[in-house]
């Protein structure tokens, strides 16, 4: 797992960019995020550590998916991603850990996450405004609550959901034990 401070600068630099490459100044995406201009600079800057609800909302003011910050913009290309160069990242504020499973030159256009949540924690996405897309969820242990705009999921073991992005999400672990769960996108 890549220490928090490189993550850190490591994150600025990548959100940063996605900023410039779309031509949106601080204030744009603040106003398409809701996260403030003062909290994108400190984020940008590697002052602070940004929770996966932040990244979720930055994403979503950016029209890209959580994977494109998250993985390590200097891995190689290669079909094969073998476990222990899969980037990680743990959000400071839930202990919600995040490994980017599938290969950078991935020819398949499918992205698998695996997420890995601490009992009595919950992470919560807003609808997202730009190049939304679906996602199907597979639970590998534990249980798992998943609210999708209004509708409302328990998964368990081996259970698996269609859904997008464009509806607010929320999971959470009611549980006593991790739970786990891959993610699984279709790149555009």
């Amino acid at each position: 797992m890549m220490s928090d401070k490189f993550f850190d600068q490591e994150l600025g630099t990548r959100l940063q960019s996605l900023r410039a490459q779309q031509g949106l100044s601080l204030g744009a995406l603040a106003d398409r995020s809701g996260v403030s201009k003062t909290m994108i600079a400190r984020v940008e800057r590697a002052e602070s550590s940004a929770t996966a609800a932040l990244l979720g909302r930055l994403c979503a003011g950016l029209g890209v998916r959580l994977s494109s910050l998250i993985a390590a913009a200097d891995r190689p290309a290669t079909p094969l991603s073998r476990f222990p160069d899969q980037p990680v990242w743990r959000d400071p504020k839930t202990g919600y850990l995040r490994r980017q499973v599938s290969p950078p030159a991935a020819s398949s256009s499918l992205e698998i996450t695996e997420i890995t949540l601490p009992p009595g924690k919950k992470v919560a996405y807003r609808a997202w405004t730009a190049n939304a897309y679906a996602q199907q969820i597979l639970v590998l242990s534990g249980e798992l609550h998943l609210r999708t705009g209004d509708e409302r999921f328990v998964l368990r073991k081996g259970d698996c959901l269609d859904f997008d992005v464009l509806r607010p999400n929320a999971f959470e672990n009611r549980g006593k034990t991790f739970g786990r769960y891959l993610i699984i996108i279709r790149k555009h």
